[in-house]
């Protein structure tokens, strides 16, 4: 896979944010479908994220309230997160030219755009899923980290990154994990053990779509619009807690 189009995009660098307003960042970028965007992001405390169609008594919340995560519910499917010591990434892009196979077809291409980076980054074998399940899976867990899919990266067979996908008009929205030490909820996973090169994963994706990334800014409508749904969805304790 190469460049082909070299069609220019804008690279997000955010600082730290509170759960609900990275999420409403990323729904806002969908929304408003402004310009390709990749973004990279961090939390500034513990965040458990529930997915979109999961029950939230599946995990143990006081536990994760007490240690002071917060909570917050995705727009994607697949179980619970930790987010804690991860980078986290989301892509906005228009389903065109061979982004328009599907957002399963587009996240192999994500993936295997990280796969090489990835494993130099790690300093060991990186894969997507082998076989079956993966060593870090642990049956009926309501963890998304201990409950790989087939296109789910893995280091040395233990899930390292795993991604999720909505689409709206035309466009979708894949945002995921890339776990940088295991938190104590999910001790069994994988981990990239190191500060990732942000600079380089960007080059790795360049590689294998349509776009150049440049780095800039939020347009102000997308910024009010984000304030906006984090106050009307994800810091809204109904939508968190629906199931």
């Amino acid at each position: 896979m190469s460049c082909t189009g070299g069609q220019t995009a804008r690279l997000l660098l955010d600082p730290p944010l509170d759960g609900a307003l990275n999420m409403a960042r990323d729904e806002a970028l969908l929304e408003l479908r402004s310009i390709p965007s990749l973004r990279f992001y961090r939390w500034v405390r513990p965040t458990l994220s529930l997915g979109y169609f999961q029950t939230a008594e599946d995990l143990p919340l006081e536990t994760v309230r007490k240690r002071g995560c917060d909570i917050v519910r995705r727009t994607t499917g697949g179980k619970a997160i930790l987010h804690e010591h991860e980078l986290t990434y989301s892509l906005c892009v228009p389903e065109e030219g061979f982004l328009s196979g599907g957002p399963a077809k587009t996240m192999e291409i994500i993936h295997c755009c990280l796969l090489e980076e990835l494993s130099l980054q790690a300093k060991g074998s990186v894969n997507l899923r082998i076989g079956e399940k993966m060593r870090s899976d642990v049956p009926h867990s309501a963890w998304c980290f201990e409950d790989s899919s087939p296109l789910d990266i893995g280091l040395d067979n233990k899930k390292l990154l795993g991604s999720a996908a909505r689409r709206r008009s035309g466009w979708v929205l894949f945002h995921g994990s890339l776990v940088l030490s295991a938190p104590q909820e999910t001790p069994n996973i994988a981990a990239l053990g190191t500060e990732p090169h942000i600079p380089h994963l960007v080059a790795a994706l360049e590689k294998g779509t349509q776009y150049s990334f440049t780095q800039g800014d939020w347009l102000p409508a997308e910024l009010a619009l984000a304030q906006e749904i984090r106050k009307d969805k994800f810091s809204n304790p109904t939508f968190t807690y629906l199931r």
